[in-house]
């Protein structure tokens, strides 16, 4: 008996498991990838791993105090990472891609925005503007004043003026109105973020994970202008390019779903590494556990009789073999043998003729760990008849 004997041979729906459960890895590593809640997760991955293992050792200690772990952990988590759990939720829901946008035209709001953003960055006064789309942001909000006003390049100037004390928090925008100014910002967790960005882009960056908001920020030291979307920051050199792509951001009618091509592409020849790590993460776990898994399976066994009595013999008629429905984990069914099966009945006082025997547990000798749940036929035939008189020799 080789390792390989203890090592599960997948099915296909066994296939189909692993390998949605490696894009549901790959998808929160890249949800999560350079935030605290990765972190979070790869130390879930560790534990889960050593309670998998003493489970499998039968180290029973340790197995009781990981699962009491286990209820306080699960607990935890739902409280502090609510906002992460949500974020995920909201982003695997199909009701996102139903939704549909107000038609607006935001060719005006969009030109006049990004010549004042410009006008912001030659002057070297750093800003940053919050434009609301589908998902309200008010509940990342903190602080700020309540304001309802066009977006006058005039008033968006004075709103970041050095002077004023509104100028280091976010102005927000909604339905083409401005509607709040210094607000504060959630910070982006992620930590390989550049050390030229500064707090304005890693507010945006934070707000930019947790909405589908469009945040523009000018740096104030380097005189640029940004885009934040989706977690992606983006710098602009004209004016014209930016007005573009803005009015394009918030004009669609509807969420655009992902090209087939371009998911093909991107599944075929993008972050290797991550998609081979979740691949090699989620087979290890479905070999530790599936080791573990109570399976059933059905081997045919031959009967073996034994104590037959003398002057008699048995005839063709006799039942040869069952077919025996046994339960065990997969493991141990995995190395089972046809050999180590073996079912033996005693023929003892039984006289010349027809007997139906039924069969128990008794009869049939099993590996430890594995049980009977059913034989067929349970009632078995045996014909006996006697030996054959032998002439004797003339």
């Amino acid at each position: 008996m080789t390792l390989l004997d203890f090592i599960p041979l997948p099915t296909w729906r066994d296939l189909i498991d692993i390998l949605f459960l490696t894009i549901v890895a790959y998808q929160l590593y890249v949800w999560f990838r350079g935030t605290r809640a990765l972190r979070v997760l790869i130390g879930l991955v560790v534990l889960g791993g050593v309670y998998s293992v003493a489970k499998l050792w039968g180290l029973f200690l340790t197995t009781w105090v990981f699962q009491i772990l286990w209820q306080v952990l699960l607990i935890l988590l739902l409280i502090l990472f609510q906002s992460e759990i949500r974020q995920v939720l909201e982003k695997v829901s199909p009701l996102r891609f139903l939704r549909t946008r107000k038609r607006v035209s935001r060719d005006a709001l969009a030109k006049e925005l990004t010549d004042v953003v410009f006008d912001l960055a030659r002057e070297g006064t750093g800003a940053l503007v919050v434009i609301e789309r589908d998902e309200n942001p008010s509940e990342f909000l903190h602080a700020g004043q309540t304001i309802m006003a066009l977006p006058e390049p005039a008033l968006i100037k004075s709103i970041f003026n050095h002077h004023a004390p509104s100028h280091d928090g976010a102005l927000i925008i909604s339905e083409g109105r401005l509607t709040q100014m210094g607000c504060i910002l959630p910070l982006s967790e992620r930590e390989n973020l550049p050390e030229q960005y500064g707090t304005r882009h890693r507010a945006a960056l934070g707000l930019s994970e947790r909405t589908d908001a469009v945040c523009i920020v000018v740096s104030e030291e380097r005189g640029e202008v940004s885009t934040v979307v989706a977690g992606k920051i983006k710098t602009w050199d004209k004016s014209s390019a930016l007005a573009s792509r803005l009015n394009n951001w918030l004009s669609l009618s509807e969420i655009p779903g992902p090209a087939f091509e371009g998911l093909i592409k991107d599944t075929l020849t993008k972050n290797w590494g991550p998609k081979l790590g979740a691949l090699l993460l989620v087979t290890m776990a479905w070999v530790v556990l599936a080791s573990q898994q109570e399976v059933k399976t059905s081997v045919a066994a031959p009967i073996r009789y034994v104590n037959v009595p003398s002057g008699l013999v048995l005839d063709k008629g006799s039942i040869q073999a069952v077919r025996l429905t046994l339960s065990g984990r997969r493991r141990i069914l995995n190395a089972l043998e046809e050999q180590e099966v073996r079912v033996q009945v005693g023929l003892v006082k039984l006289q010349a003729g027809i007997h139906m025997i039924k069969l128990s547990a008794k009869n049939i000798d099993l590996p430890l760990g594995v049980t009977i749940d059913q034989v067929a036929p349970q009632d078995i035939k045996i014909v006996l008849k006697p030996l054959p008189v032998q002439e004797p020799p003339i």
